[in-house]
């Protein structure tokens, strides 16, 4: 797998795990320490694979980005069937879209990355570095892709409605009109 690719997967990881770390706070003490330990997971994975000059735990890091969609999937048509919105209000749509979205891609990558590699035999050839600007301007190009996508996901969810707004901050320190001019 080429670094950028690998790259690109680090990235959805850690954003997916940003997201649900960011819904722990508010929802119910089983979906919080269920969303915990799958944001645990994916920020370890993710940061694992931004070390590392390979992948690893591939086939187990797809697992964990399949089975948080498809536990929300049941529990959104559980939610529908019951009549009851209060079992999916905890899970806001935006938030889980964006973690789906990256969790599908990783997913995708992952799987096709296996069924290459089972199918490949052992002289397969090995991957080079790409160039230094091409390496850049994929790694720009990916984070802000994931930032864009993540920073309005974040803010749809609990801990984000209740942050403490831009210019909001005070150090304590008071500096005179006169000083500067």
């Amino acid at each position: 797998m080429s670094p950028i690719t690998r790259t690109w997967l680090a990235f959805a990881a850690i954003g997916a795990a940003l997201i649900h770390l960011a819904l722990v706070i508010g929802s119910p003490l089983p979906l919080g320490v269920t969303l915990a330990g799958f944001g645990a997971a994916e920020l370890g994975w993710g940061v694992l694979t931004l070390a590392k000059d390979h992948l690893v735990g591939a086939n187990a890091a797809r697992i964990v980005a399949i089975v948080p969609i498809v536990l929300w999937s049941l529990l959104v048509v559980a939610a529908i069937l019951l009549d009851a919105a209060w079992l999916a209000e905890f899970l806001p749509l935006l938030p889980m879209a964006v973690a789906t979205i990256f969790e599908l891609f990783a997913a995708s990558i992952l799987s096709v990355h296996l069924r290459r590699r089972r199918g490949a035999d052992d002289g397969a050839p090995v991957r080079e570095m790409p160039s230094a600007g091409r390496y850049l301007l994929a790694l720009t190009a990916g984070g802000l892709l994931v930032g864009g996508l993540t920073t309005p996901a974040l803010a749809a969810t609990e801990a984000g409605l209740h942050a403490q707004p831009h210019g909001g901050h005070r150090s304590g320190v008071v500096v005179p009109d006169h000083v500067g001019h």
